[in-house]
């Protein structure tokens, strides 16, 4: 006979080992005894995907949802949900069992929800979930909104969302007091044209800020001055000013835009790292006409680390480069990365000359990447 040793093990134990499966099969370990009946009960995170189950077995997947949640004691909070639901024509669950399960969570103490859900349904409940601290949303759809309570959330990340309208986004950001984690990536906006009547707050603990592929155009940058990192693309309206930025990227789809690019580091005193990921294709003719006049101070005395992504040797970037090893006195470590896809006699030649130009700062080093 087999010795179990496994079901010896202490519940803390055991539960640490099931938090490591989806709960799709942590489900399935109460049949193994009655000592495993209870047990995965007891774990306060839960993780379904759809994509792990077949259409045949569609109904058992939203029944074991329901369990999952209502089974337990109420004693027992669920503090990270994690839900996928692809959905089709098919198989896909009802909006009502969705906001059932997302408000029961919340219910039983939730603080992590992360929620990927690709079918037209309105999930604007989530937003009064008070006891969240990361809130994690992609290819969701808020086609209305209600009023945003999330005083204790931390983390937010946006991808793929659709909203309705353009100042959706500013509701949900005025409604998080103490967010200091704000990613915001394919946005998509139906309607931009409506003002927003309230007054968008400053973020005032907000570290970390991603709104590089944030396409709302009516998001003023004064909202996430107080952040440490931006990454960043085209903003409209006026350049706050950065007091608290270290690290910047800046990225350029299309063509660079060096009056915004300078409007920011003119505004940015202790920027230290700045990346830099040129456009893949130029369609502005102005990209390859600039000349500076004016150095920003940061450039000068504050930079440690310039990375420049996408080079390709063009005469804006050589120029650019060779400002920055030209002027930048603190400067450690300057990296250039091209795409593979470059002629290998060009990039000797673009290493030759870059590795040979006069640097301000005596202790600054050159690095070639090709990725």
């Amino acid at each position: 006979m087999v010795d179990d040793r496994i079901s010896a093990l202490p519940d803390e134990i055991i539960c640490h080992i099931l938090s490591f499966l989806p709960t799709e099969d942590v489900f399935t370990t109460k049949l193994l005894s009655k000592r495993w009946r209870p047990l995965w009960l007891l774990l306060s995170n839960l993780d379904f995907d759809d994509r792990r189950c077949s259409r045949e077995l569609y109904s058992q997947f939203i029944n074991m949802v329901f369990i999952s949640i209502y089974a337990r004691s109420a004693h027992k909070p669920i503090k990270r949900f994690l839900l996928r639901c692809d959905g089709n024509s098919i198989c896909e669950p009802k909006e009502s069992d969705i906001v059932t399960w997302l408000t029961a969570a919340a219910e039983r103490g939730m603080e992590h929800l992360d929620v990927h859900i690709s079918s037209n349904q309105n999930f604007n409940c989530v937003f009064s979930f008070k006891n969240l601290v990361v809130l994690k949303l992609r290819a969701i759809h808020i086609t209305t909104i209600l009023p945003v309570d999330l005083p204790l959330l931390r983390t937010l990340h946006l991808n793929g969302v659709y909203f309705l309208e353009h100042w959706f986004l500013l509701e949900i950001l005025n409604g998080c007091p103490i967010l200091e984690d704000f990613e915001a990536k394919n946005i998509f906006v139906r309607n931009s044209a409506n003002e927003y009547e309230a007054e968008f707050k400053r973020l005032t603990k907000l570290v970390k800020a991603d709104i590089s592929n944030l396409s709302v155009y009516n998001v003023p940058l004064e909202g996430f001055s107080n952040v440490e990192f931006l990454r960043l693309e085209e903003i409209y309206g006026c350049v706050p000013e950065f007091s608290n930025l270290t690290h910047l990227e800046f990225v350029s789809r299309r063509n660079v835009n060096w009056c915004l690019l300078y409007d920011v580091l003119e505004k940015c005193p202790k920027l230290q790292n700045l990346v830099l990921e040129m456009p893949q294709l130029v369609t502005s003719v102005s990209t390859l006409c600039w000349y500076p006049n004016i150095f920003p101070k940061c450039l000068l005395s504050q930079l440690k680390e310039c990375t420049i992504a996408n080079y390709r040797g063009h005469q804006y970037e050589l120029k650019f480069v060779q400002h920055i090893m030209l002027n930048s006195k603190s400067l450690r470590r300057i990296t250039i990365c091209s795409p593979p896809s470059m002629n290998p006699r060009e990039m000797l030649e673009m290493q030759k000359e870059l590795s040979f130009f006069p640097m301000r700062s005596a202790t600054c080093e050159v690095n070639f990447k090709f990725v």
